[in-house]
């Protein structure tokens, strides 16, 4: 876990946008951002796992066609010079949302039209505009076929009439999905977990066992706040690091192209790994730990993990310590040593801060076993699984252009 990670008390800020101790105060004023909080109101059943990358990247190749710095994800867009960045990028967000929840087309039409109006040269927003378009249309043709919309099936019943689990089985699809930056679902899958006759196995067991339970006397309260605190979403961290200092528009939606590619990446290997292995969760192996057949192991019929709700998909490897891998991965390949803290906060009364992104990802990991939900064994699998994924966005996208375009 992460030693110097530290709870502070705030007031007056919800989770999300913080700004790190000694940064400019104010308001963050971002394309980048603005379009990153309308992912959010894109509800579609379908597709869930390519919308923030597909957002990110169009805003990215719109911006970058632009400007010339970079290797783009859609070869051959073209830019009119003078073609306004803020445009295009909100062009092809906008495009892109629009394809996937048509239904909330009038949503993102106000808040296009509200980013077009403030562009007071009719040949920039029509520049922009167009590049915008271009850079949606190719995003959205490429993942035609990547499989991200489909559902996940539900439990079949064993014969007609017989009652069935009505949820679907969370996470099928998704190992099947065509990733973004991995070249196949499984190149990085973990090696197995550890058998159940194994000292390994009869070690993390009780290691989760004393720590991640409901009512255990073992976990400190701070542990406890850990092991709560990250039953969310590890993309709460990336608001806060757009619009910082000395960086642009370009900059950013190149950061969030990446890290959102890498996310849903780190989705994909983690259910990979998950339906490959099958192994169940602590609730299950505890309650039932007569059946391991090692003898380092006891059962308690009445254990419960510490966070009520065990997700609904099979335990190895750890799949919020892959995405937050995999996201800080991307933090430290995009900042290095000048990365900025890391402060997040919730409602009114609890804040958190880790000095690196390394803090961060430490956190994210130890609290799914403080949590109740992960072994050891499996946190340390996905931390180095989502490791390996943002490091390989960063490696084999969007490397500097050499002469320009």
């Amino acid at each position: 876990m992460a030693g110097s990670a530290r709870w502070w008390l705030g007031m007056g800020s919800a989770l999300g946008v913080m700004w790190a101790p000694g940064a400019d105060a104010g308001v963050i004023e971002s394309v980048v951002l603005d379009w990153h909080q309308h992912i959010e109101k894109c509800e579609a059943d379908g597709g869930w796992l390519d919308r923030g990358a597909a957002v990110h990247v169009a805003m990215f190749d719109a911006v970058n066609a632009i400007a010339g710095r970079y290797q783009p994800y859609s070869a051959g867009l073209k830019a009119i010079p003078g073609s306004d960045m803020t445009v295009a990028a909100a062009t092809a967000a906008h495009d892109v949302l629009v394809a996937l929840c048509p239904d909330q087309a009038e949503v993102f039409d106000g808040a296009l039209k509200k980013t077009a109006d403030a562009v007071a040269s009719k040949a920039s927003r029509d520049g922009g505009a167009e590049v915008g378009r271009s850079a949606a249309a190719a995003v959205l043709a490429s993942r035609k076929d990547a499989g991200a919309e489909r559902l996940d099936p539900l439990f079949e019943p064993s014969s007609p009439g017989t009652y069935a689990p009505t949820v679907p089985r969370v996470g099928v699809n998704t190992a099947r999905v065509r990733p973004w930056v991995l070249k196949v679902p499984d190149e990085l899958r973990p090696p197995p977990p550890p058998t159940l006759d194994s000292t390994t196995w009869a070690e993390d067991f009780n290691e989760i066992k004393r720590l991640g339970g409901k009512k255990s006397t073992d976990r400190t309260p701070v542990q406890t706040d850990i092991g709560k605190f990250w039953a969310r979403d590890v993309r709460d961290v990336l608001p806060q690091l757009l619009d910082r200092p000395g960086r642009d528009v370009v900059d950013d939606a190149r950061f969030m192209a990446l890290a959102e590619m890498a996310w849903s990446d780190s989705y994909v290997a983690m259910m990979d790994g998950k339906y490959a292995y099958m192994f169940w969760r602590p609730i299950t192996a505890i309650r039932l730990a007569d059946r391991d057949g090692n003898e380092a192991t006891s059962p308690d019929a009445n254990w419960r993990p510490l966070l009520d709700a065990t997700p609904p998909h099979p335990e190895y490897p750890c799949g919020h310590c892959l995405s937050a891998a995999a996201v800080g991965a991307v933090i430290e390949a995009e900042f290095g040593s000048t990365a900025p803290p890391i402060v997040l906060a919730e409602e009114d009364a609890l804040l958190r801060r880790y000095d690196t992104p390394r803090e961060y990802i430490d956190e994210v990991s130890e609290s799914r076993l403080l949590g109740g939900v992960h072994y050891r064994f499996s946190v340390e699998a996905g931390r180095s699984a989502g490791l390996a994924i943002g490091q390989l966005a960063a490696q084999r996208y969007f490397k500097p252009a050499v002469d320009g375009h």
